[in-house]
């Protein structure tokens, strides 16, 4: 939670029921559950320290509230298939969602209505990431099946650039300074994206397999990659010589 007082975790099982569980932080104890999801729940974000969102393959976004009793208290319809990735702009204002419709869905959370479809992607999106310390209209990047991440303005419902790689990214973190995205890749790679030039910088190596989770430490340059068979490495990006060791 943005607090630090909470962990949200999403889960459930397929085809049957999904949901979210809420931990103290850091001592781990249990405050509260939702089972509404038809189906697991598969991204969770939180809108402020008492409110957060999930995000279901039963096609539907959900908005619970602690202070009532981690009950429901909207729910978002629009996307055809499996929701799989949410993130919140404008102070948790503007909610913006993806995945396997191919589609991002920008949402004002004020009206609760849909008010931008964005079809560019031609194969499922499977990760969003807000672009920090941005001034001005916010931006967010998505990554996909058809190997592109693409960068919008979701407010005005703009896509800005996109850059095509040369591995599915399954998963994005930007760097603290917004100044480079990275892309955890089906080919176990990362690769280090300048979102103005749209150019790759950096591939690294990191693990055998699929990287499908990824993590950038917010005050050095040491990056945390995840993926097939319990894998984590840690990356150090030398910004100088463009090179990097991995842990």
């Amino acid at each position: 939670s943005p607090g630090g007082n909470h962990v949200a975790v999403g889960g459930g099982s397929p085809s049957e029921k999904g949901g979210v569980e809420v931990f103290s932080w850091p001592a781990g104890k249990p405050v509260a559950k939702t089972d509404g999801h038809d189906d697991s729940v598969r991204s969770v974000v939180w809108q402020n320290d008492a409110r957060f969102l999930s995000a279901s393959i039963d096609r539907e976004i959900k908005l619970w509230d602690l202070r009532k009793e981690a009950n429901c208290v909207l729910t978002l319809k629009g996307h055809s298939r499996s929701v799989d990735a949410l993130c919140l702009v404008k102070n948790g204002k503007t909610l913006v969602s993806s995945g396997v419709d191919q589609s991002v869905r920008v949402w004002d959370m004020e009206s609760a209505k849909l008010v931008h479809s964005l079809n560019q992607h031609i194969k499922p999106v499977h990760a969003l990431a807000v672009r920090p310390g941005e001034d001005g209209l916010p931006m967010v990047a998505s990554a996909a099946g058809d190997r592109t991440i693409r960068f919008w303005q979701p407010t005005i419902g703009r896509m800005v650039r996109y850059i095509r790689l040369e591995s599915e990214p399954l998963n994005i973190a930007w760097t603290s300074d917004g100044a480079r995205i990275l892309a955890a890749c089906l080919d176990g790679h990362v690769r280090v994206i300048d979102p103005v030039e749209v150019t790759v910088t950096q591939d690294l190596p990191a693990i055998d397999g699929w990287a499908y989770a990824i993590a950038i430490h917010p005050k050095d340059r040491s990056v945390a990659v995840g993926g097939t068979s319990g894998q984590i490495r840690r990356i150090e990006l030398l910004a100088v010589t463009g090179t990097s060791a991995i842990r």
